[in-house]
């Protein structure tokens, strides 16, 4: 979940004359910054669990979109394991199923394809009912842990701010920018480096128009 907090108080008294113009400037950035988020998170899942299709991870992933009265977008995983057909699988009609969820060759103990539909289950004991079907990782679980979680921890808080500051800075009054010292603009892909600076809301001085 990406939400802003108190990192961006340092802007509230040069913008209080704005004030809902401020909220809605905060929501769209906080808007736009986690959106390509959400993409890259989306990326890394797909390489995370070994799903052939994007459009599978799309499918179980939405977004909780930030509004001027509640400053907070959230990344949620949804849906059960996907089924194991979204995988590279390998199955014959008497023959077990293999497949490589998470990248890694799996054969399912008492699996088979069906001779009729082409299903693919599997027998829960020796007997031949009943059976189940095969399904892989689930989104809710891969979300919060390995490629899509280091992907979030290292760039969301940056992507967010970049955006939010770049939206606040076109309310400001005449004279002042908001951003780092001796940087006139700060675009997102210089967000992490201006975090290190201490960004923050700066008269303009003569030699800096």
């Amino acid at each position: 979940m990406v939400s802003l907090d108190g990192a961006l108080g340092r802007y509230a008294a040069a913008l209080a004359a704005v004030p809902a113009r401020a909220a809605r400037a905060m929501a769209d950035g906080l808007n736009e910054g986690g959106d390509v988020e959400r993409t890259a998170v989306r990326r890394a899942l797909r390489a995370q669990t070994g799903v052939k299709r994007y459009g599978a991870v799309v499918e179980r992933t939405s977004a909780r979109r930030a509004s001027p009265g509640h400053l907070e977008y959230a990344i949620d995983g949804k849906g059960k394991g996907m089924p194991i057909r979204e995988f590279p699988v390998r199955a014959a009609v008497r023959a077990p199923v293999t497949a490589q969820p998470w990248g890694v060759s799996h054969t399912f103990a008492r699996s088979f394809k069906t001779s009729a539909k082409g299903l693919l289950r599997a027998r829960r004991g020796a007997s031949r009912f009943p059976i189940r079907a095969l399904y892989g990782p689930a989104i809710p679980k891969e979300i919060v842990r390995d490629q899509s979680a280091a992907e979030f921890e290292a760039n969301a808080a940056g992507r967010v701010e970049g955006a939010v500051l770049k939206r606040l800075g076109r309310l400001l009054p005449r004279g002042f920018r908001i951003g780092c010292r001796k940087v006139k603009r700060v675009p997102p892909a210089s967000a992490k480096a201006c975090a290190r600076q201490a960004p923050g809301i700066f008269p303009v001085r003569p030699s800096e128009n």
